[in-house]
């Protein structure tokens, strides 16, 4: 839910507006917003600039933090000094990669003609003699050219062939061969170079780790005193001023929540104040006040949008499909176990600040174990297809149950034949059985049949195969769409009135009555002929709504308009829409058969004498865990995007909320 807001304004004359900004600003729950940028001014702009200087020198220093470099001495320096200091050594520490980039590309060139000395060369040109260095690829080399030219055979190194030819300045050398260019210098003396830049680059990383644990703290304070300025500058460029700049005037937004201690602050120092429920003209920020299962979520809906300040916040609505469409695409019982114990081990290890994202993903883990076990999958172990036999048990339970003796008696030829897959064992209860008993009992049935292992006796049997998942999908899809037209509902006429939601009541009417009364029909709960005028009055109350509530401040006729360009609207939207839950099944059944096949190849390794139990170890490990990171990044983007698009759109999110952040000062 979005926290009520209260409007506040202050008159506070001038030469009391600092400390009245100060007591302000400790206590920390005034949203003043952000002052226009015509307004900005040019110590905003410094402040800012150095703010953004000190948090990259602060990232600087951080990551050359060394645990075993010696501590020095704690000493106070001022912010630029700091600045200047770090910027300095960065500058050359990226001058001296730019030289050992360059230094080993050229001993890279080198290291095939080997340790020549580049002044031989230079003697033999004084002498009228020409050095030319090549290289070719072993299959372009022609003999002839040894018979033809001065050519030195130097090194064959990958397939690659070098040599060089010695001429004199009047001959020509014709050869499609690509020449190599002389280095002025020796490979010993660049590997001497490599390694003086190396430990140049080394003494300069201890200067930054010197300096991070001498002037990190000290960079924090001016860090803070800097964002207090930025805040009282900010704030004192968004006060008005009147009686020739005497009084005050500072306007701001306070959570009803926090406003008793606010109210007794201004008692305490005698401030004249005002304060004012908003009205439809007014941007209050946004602060969300949900439940803390709901506001592990809230980093994921902020993402896209903040809601409005009179719209619903629908974080607390999308929050469970969210979790439920993870689990969907991941679908392995093994990967949340695996999830839900590291998620635990870390939050044993973890700042504080980090353990909500944690709790995020053991309930993440909790959905991946339950759609897991829907689906059969334990690690990319197929659990449906655990074997099926029949044993005289089995057709003993099944005869004290609700099943036909006679029934039992045609299935006690198959007593003790075992089958590997649930679809083989139900194609031959299906040859067994006329097609009436084979709809009404084989769930029973399989139901009793004992596995290979019996530890999911009791629940295998409620497994859904890959057709039943592919429709579970689109079920779970038009349930949050359905959904989502509810919520719409609510949203409209919070923010609005009800008149302007009628329209959507009626689409809302209306699918919940074709699905009562088409899924009625089909489950033979409902008798068709029986509730047919009913259904056809319920459809003409939907239609009435729908078309002639569509807008309810515009003119009959085009209300009408209004209407059908919505009924086409909706149609075509719904139809796409369901069919985007799709993606749900694909990514799970495709982890699944991933899993399964790093499974299938692992057990080959298996027969590897001696070293096989090893390969085994470690495929099945990089296997699973290139697994497990696709199925998550699937399971976090797709469920992201149908919760935007899908259920943003049909619940009428608007969105452009303003985020509350209240001037806050630390000193």
């Amino acid at each position: 839910m979005i926290t009520p807001m209260k409007k506040y304004t202050f008159l506070v004359y001038h030469k009391e507006y600092e400390a009245f900004l100060k007591t302000l600003g400790r206590l920390g729950v005034l949203h003043v917003g952000e002052p226009e940028k015509e307004k900005q001014d040019e110590t905003l702009r410094a402040h800012s600039e150095q703010l953004t200087r000190c948090n990259a020198a602060l990232e600087i220093l951080g990551k050359a933090t060394d645990d075993e470099a010696p501590k020095s001495k704690q000493e106070v320096y001022s912010l630029e000094e700091i600045l200047f200091r770090v910027e300095e050594l960065m500058e050359r520490k990226g001058r001296l990669e730019e030289e050992m980039i360059e230094i080993q590309g050229e001993i890279d060139k080198t290291i095939p003609w080997g340790d020549y000395d580049p002044g031989v060369f230079s003697k033999l040109k004084a002498a009228g003699y020409n050095i030319q260095l090549y290289r070719c690829p072993v299959s372009q080399f022609e003999s002839k050219w040894e018979e033809k030219y001065q050519l030195f055979l130097i090194n064959k190194d990958k397939g690659i062939v070098y040599f060089l030819v010695v001429s004199k300045e009047d001959e020509k050398i014709l050869m499609e061969v690509e020449a190599e260019k002389l280095s002025s210098n020796r490979l010993s003396s660049l590997r001497k170079e490599l390694e003086t830049t190396r430990i140049g680059l080394s003494e300069l990383q201890k200067e930054l780790s010197l300096l991070s644990s001498s002037a990190t703290d000290q960079l924090h304070k001016e860090k803070e005193i800097l964002e207090d300025e930025i805040s009282m500058i900010s704030v004192i460029l968004d006060t008005k001023k009147s009686s020739e700049d005497k009084l005050m005037m500072l306007e701001g937004w306070i959570p009803e929540t926090s406003e008793a201690g606010l109210v007794n602050s201004l008692h305490e120092d005698g401030v004249v104040y005002f304060e004012s429920a908003p009205d439809k003209d007014d941007s209050p920020p946004v602060l969300l006040k949900n439940s803390r299962f709901s506001k592990l979520f809230e980093p994921i809906g902020e993402l896209y949008n903040l809601p409005g300040y009179y719209e619903m916040d629908l974080t607390p609505y999308f929050a469970p499909f969210f979790m439920i469409f993870f689990g969907f695409c991941l679908g392995d019982a093994g990967y949340g176990v695996f999830m839900i114990l590291l998620a635990s081990l870390l939050k044993l290890m973890t700042k504080k600040k980090l353990k909500p994202l944690l709790s995020l993903v053991q309930f993440m883990g909790i959905a991946t174990i339950i759609f897991g076990l829907i689906s059969g999958t334990f690690f990319g172990i197929n659990l449906i297809d655990s074997g099926y036999t029949l044993t005289s048990h089995s057709l003993e339970e099944l005869g004290a149950g609700t099943l036909p003796k006679t029934l039992v008696d045609d299935l006690m030829v198959l007593e003790g034949e075992y089958f590997k897959t649930r679809s083989e064992f139900l194609a031959v209860l299906e040859q067994q059985m006329d097609s009436q008993s084979f709809s009404q009992f084989s769930t029973e049935i399989v139901k009793h049949s004992k596995p290979g292992a019996g530890l999911f006796s009791s629940f295998r049997h409620l497994m859904l195969d890959s057709l039943s998942m592919f429709y579970f999908a689109l079920i779970i899809g038009g349930m949050q769409i359905l959904f989502g037209f509810f919520i719409k509902i609510l949203n409209i006429t919070k923010r609005r009135g009800f008149k302007y939601a009628l329209s959507s009541l009626g689409w809302f009417i209306l699918l919940v009555s074709v699905i009562i009364y088409t899924g009625g029909g089909k489950l033979g709960i409902l008798n068709l002929d029986s509730s047919k005028v009913s259904f056809y009055i319920i459809m003409g109350i939907a239609g009435l709504l729908i078309f002639a509530f569509n807008n309810p401040d515009k003119h009959i006729f085009a209300r009408l308009g209004g209407g059908i360009w919505d009924t086409y609207g909706v149609v075509t939207g719904l139809f796409g829409d369901v069919l985007s839950y799709i993606r749900l099944f694909a990514l799970g059944i495709s982890s699944a058969i991933l899993g399964f096949v790093f499974n299938d190849i692992s057990l080959q390794l298996l027969n590897v004498p001696y070293i096989g139990w090893l390969f085994f170890l470690i495929l099945l490990l990089i296997g699973h865990s290139i697994n497990l990171f696709l199925a998550t990044l699937g399971g976090i983007i797709h469920p992201m995007r149908l919760t935007f698009v899908e259920f943003y759109k049909n619940a009428g999110f608007q969105g452009g909320g303003k985020k509350y952040e209240p001037f806050k000062i630390n000193h």
